[in-house]
């Protein structure tokens, strides 16, 4: 009898110690091994806001600036940290239903997760940002807004030349995967700001904020000492010219066809315009992609860059010219005939 129970408090034994192993296995996994914990504790009690750079700015070949840059803002939400009061202030002021918030709200979900920032509403116009910026302490901790800088253009000319700005998809992503971009930066898709991309583009800053206990941000975490600092993209100097480029716009005004101007000496392009062509400063900002879907659907084709993808058969004159050139040369006779098609 005695043998049976000692028998049964060493399994008891054996059980209680391969028990309190597994326990002590599992802890020490979740606190050294796995960082899945640690992420999820850090993601709520630290804010990672990101600094958007300044982009090169373009001076013409006078040093005069042609493409500069003016600071609007976005409302980036955090999913996990938006409450029902944050919902109600937000859709009466950005004017959504329920079903266009939650189809929102899903979006920057699928983008960036739960407690990363996504923007919600980007390049918010003035009326806007002052109504979401006087009540900036009622929408947070679930809504920020974050400064971003946007393109301005002091001459409103060669939207053709110099491109536009547009938000990168999933496709984008996934084929410049190493490059550091993310949902909601912006990136160069035509002309020049696509064509100088990783010069004008610039680095992104990071900063950290630390969290009280109702998820806002109080100081900055490790006194600032993982932060990064923006770094504005390098400037650019071409060889146009900006008053010779106006005076081009001005001459066709109300035309179809491009106008090229190139010095004979450097093979610089002075002045390239495309008509009809678009004021650049309506592809930038709040009203952008409203704008873009007009001149989109446009029968004119404005937003179709002449000088460069129109097709003009040469005309009589140039025929003539070269027929004579080629006379002169030895090349052809009087008798020759080449089809122009």
């Amino acid at each position: 009898m005695t043998d049976q129970y000692s028998f049964r408090g060493r399994i008891i034994q054996i059980i209680i110690g391969f028990a309190l192993l597994v326990v002590v296995a599992q802890l020490f996994n979740l606190q050294v091994i796995s960082s899945k914990y640690s992420q999820m504790a850090d993601n709520q009690a630290i804010y990672r806001k990101v600094i958007y750079p300044s982009r090169g700015v373009v001076y013409d070949r006078k040093n005069r600036i042609m493409v500069d840059n003016t600071l609007l803002y976005d409302l980036v939400i955090i999913p996990a940290q938006v409450r029902e009061s944050d919902t109600t202030l937000i859709k009466q002021i950005l004017q959504l239903d329920d079903k266009a918030f939650h189809e929102r709200l899903i979006s920057a979900i699928i983008k960036n997760g739960r407690y990363q920032p996504s923007v919600f509403e980007g390049l918010l116009d003035e009326k806007t940002y002052a109504a979401l910026a006087e009540n900036h302490y009622r929408i947070q901790p679930g809504f920020d807004l974050v400064e971003r800088p946007v393109r301005k253009y002091p001459y409103p000319v060669a939207g053709h030349v110099f491109g536009y700005l547009g938000e990168v998809d999933p496709g984008f992503l996934e084929k410049h995967a190493a490059e550091g971009y993310r949902m909601g930066d912006y990136t160069g898709m035509t002309g020049l700001e696509s064509s100088y991309e990783k010069v004008l583009m610039g680095v992104r800053g990071i900063e950290y904020w630390q969290r009280d206990n109702k998820n806002r941000p109080t100081k900055r975490w490790e006194n600032g000492d993982f932060d990064t600092t923006a770094i504005t993209g390098r400037a650019l100097y071409s060889s146009m010219d900006a008053e010779l480029q106006e005076l081009g716009e001005l001459l066709m005004s109300g035309k179809m066809g491009s106008v090229v101007a190139i010095n004979p000496k450097t093979g610089g392009i002075l002045a390239m315009v495309s008509a009809p062509g678009y004021d650049p400063n309506l592809l930038t900002g709040a009203q952008r992609r409203q704008q873009f879907s007009r001149m989109y659907v446009d029968p004119k084709q404005p937003l179709l860059n002449r000088s460069v993808t129109g097709s003009y058969s040469p005309g009589s004159t140039f025929k003539t010219l070269q027929a004579l050139v080629g006379m002169q040369e030895g090349v052809i006779d009087q008798d020759y005939g080449y089809p122009c098609r």
